[in-house]
């Protein structure tokens, strides 16, 4: 009888820990919550139970709270004091629902819904002009800013939002010669950045030096445009790369 009444609360208790898991949808809470409702069940304080299991008393609050992912290992355990099969720490959840919420963040967006976002740092008007044209022969949709010095590129990387309204550039296309603080040193500060580094940086330049070449890939450039005076040559270089950064690649700040 006093078995039979067990599995009746069980079943009954598990809609009503949905309806307390709309403020955390992650599975971790439920199984937590789940462990709760069996130990009380079987009038175990967390400090007894705890010590059962082999760990602290501030650990069975994380469980029980769904901060901590429980191992399987541990939940065969749970289940073993419990005298529960291990499925019963999920009798009742929204599998579909919960897992898909808890992983949401974290699934890879390949399909790009915006226009890739290019940082231009060119400090020469002719050279700006030149990559505007080829860029709106580009099949693509690109968003350009540009930034004609290395400083000013420095303080919209640091507080592109807050400052300047606009969000972190998918892809920067940097010129090496550039008044004051050179492209390289400025291609050196992004990727010694940790807010920046991820962010592929693509160098442009009229003739590629084998020595800055190397220089520029070991400090973690992404490759290297070169600049042609036939506008036709130049755009289909840059229409091949904002293609392969928009639809090839997936970037981390899509």
């Amino acid at each position: 009888m006093h078995k039979q009444a067990v599995l009746v609360d069980s079943r009954v208790a598990a809609p009503q820990i949905v309806q307390d898991m709309e403020k955390n949808k992650s599975i971790y809470a439920y199984v937590g919550q789940r462990i709760k409702e069996r130990r009380r069940l079987l009038k175990m304080n967390q400090t007894q139970l705890a010590q059962l299991m082999g760990f602290s008393y501030q650990q069975m609050q994380k469980y029980e709270n769904g901060v901590s992912e429980i191992s399987v290992s541990k939940l065969l355990r749970f289940a073993k004091i419990f005298n529960v099969p291990a499925s019963y720490f999920y009798e009742g959840a929204p599998m579909d629902d919960m897992i898909g919420k808890s992983i949401e963040s974290d699934i890879i967006q390949k399909t790009r819904t915006e226009p890739l976002r290019v940082l231009l740092v060119e400090n020469n008007p002719g050279d700006v002009i030149l990559f505007k044209k080829a860029i709106s022969a580009c099949s693509e949709q690109v968003d350009i800013h540009i930034i004609h010095d290395s400083e000013t590129v420095q303080d919209f990387l640091q507080n592109h939002a807050a400052k300047y309204g606009k969000p972190m550039p998918d892809v920067i296309i940097l010129d090496l010669t550039l008044p004051k603080i050179s492209g390289m040193e400025l291609l050196k500060s992004i990727k010694r950045n940790s807010r920046m580094m991820e962010t592929p940086v693509l160098v442009l330049t009229n003739s590629i030096n084998k020595k800055e070449m190397h220089e520029a890939y070991r400090n973690g450039a992404a490759g290297f445009i070169q600049k042609s005076v036939d506008l036709e040559e130049y755009t289909n270089a840059i229409e091949i790369a904002v293609k392969y950064w928009a639809r090839v690649v997936v970037l981390p700040h899509m």
